[in-house]
């Protein structure tokens, strides 16, 4: 009945949104895990694998039949004592990856994990270190800043078990209780403040002023010549001079991203639109109209030698005529 009432993609956009309320309501999927360990001289080599026995909230929300194909078909034949023919070793080393940097969407996820936040307060939060330059945003992913590195430790240090992420979380749920009337908010506070005061007030002792160094720039200023300095304002990073109060030149700070402009050869620079949207363009600019919405890579095009872009984990060729996509290196 929806289905013939709708344009195909909004079915398809019902349908996502149907599973995935449905799902949510549903148990867990469960499967059963076998592990094999198999002995070969001295070295000893191990495999796994995991059998669907409930199918749980997989049963409306995962079309694909390969997530609920058992994976354990040659293991659950297996039995201690059978010996196994080698057909081929192949050799591969892996490295561990560090892990991988907030997103704004793991960042909410982790919160929510932890019993941190409610969804009301989420954003706010990201807005707030955004604004403070405890983070940065580059591409997608969320950098922690010197000064944010500087914040955590002083708070680490002077408000451990405040900023503790257990003893946030608990703080949560009382404030819930107080919201649902079953604990009077004085309870709370008379708890909570005195340990505050206290740490505040050693704080306040023992603290000092905490100055960061201005990283220097090759940017001459072109008043008074020394190299000017990059410093932090409302709207983000900015080049001033360090001579101020005697000159107080100041200029836009632009990152360079180390990738040389297709049309004049100046740098690839790292430029925000009004609404804070991330695009690419020459230092030179406005001599130079160089600007692309994707990253330009180093690499030139093997086919026709225009240059070419980062998308996703390909590069493109930005020369319309040519088309010629690889996949972007691994860093």
């Amino acid at each position: 009945m929806v289905k013939e009432s709708l344009p195909r993609e909004l079915f398809r956009l019902y349908q996502l949104i149907w599973k995935r309320f449905v799902a949510s309501r549903m148990e867990n999927a469960k499967y059963k895990t076998t592990s094999v360990k198999l002995g070969a001289g001295e070295y000893i080599f191990t495999m796994s694998g995991s059998k669907i026995v409930f199918d749980g909230f997989m049963s409306v929300y995962t079309d694909d039949d390969e997530e609920k194909a058992s994976s354990d078909a040659v293991i659950g034949k297996l039995k201690v004592g059978d010996e196994l023919e080698l057909v081929k070793l192949i050799d591969l080393q892996h490295f561990t990856q560090p892990p991988a940097h907030y997103t704004e969407a793991s960042l909410v996820k982790a919160l929510e994990e932890q019993g941190i936040g409610r969804p009301s307060t989420y954003a706010p939060t990201i807005t707030t270190i955004m604004a403070r330059h405890y983070v940065v945003k580059e591409q997608k992913n969320l950098y922690v800043t010197e000064l944010g590195q500087i914040v955590n430790s002083m708070m680490v240090n002077y408000f451990g078990s405040i900023v503790d992420k257990e003893f946030t979380a608990n703080l949560e749920q009382l404030l819930d209780s107080v919201g649902d009337g079953k604990v009077n908010w004085k309870t709370v506070v008379s708890n909570f403040y005195p340990d505050l005061e206290s740490a505040v007030d050693q704080a306040s002792k023992e603290l000092e002023n905490v100055k960061i160094a201005d990283e220097v720039t090759d940017v001459i200023c072109e008043n008074c010549g020394r190299n000017m300095v990059i410093k932090y304002g409302p709207h983000g990073k900015f080049l001033a001079c360090p001579g101020f109060p005697e000159c107080k030149n100041t200029k836009p700070y632009f990152e360079k991203i180390g990738v040389s402009c297709p049309k004049c050869g100046g740098d690839v620079v790292i430029k925000k639109t009004k609404k804070g949207r991330i695009y690419y363009g020459c230092s030179n600019a406005p001599e130079c109209d160089f600007m692309s919405w994707n990253k330009p890579s180093s690499i030139k095009c093997p086919k026709c030698g225009s240059y070419m872009v980062e998308k996703g984990n390909k590069l493109l060729c930005m020369n319309e005529e040519c088309g010629y996509t690889e996949n972007k290196p691994k860093e």
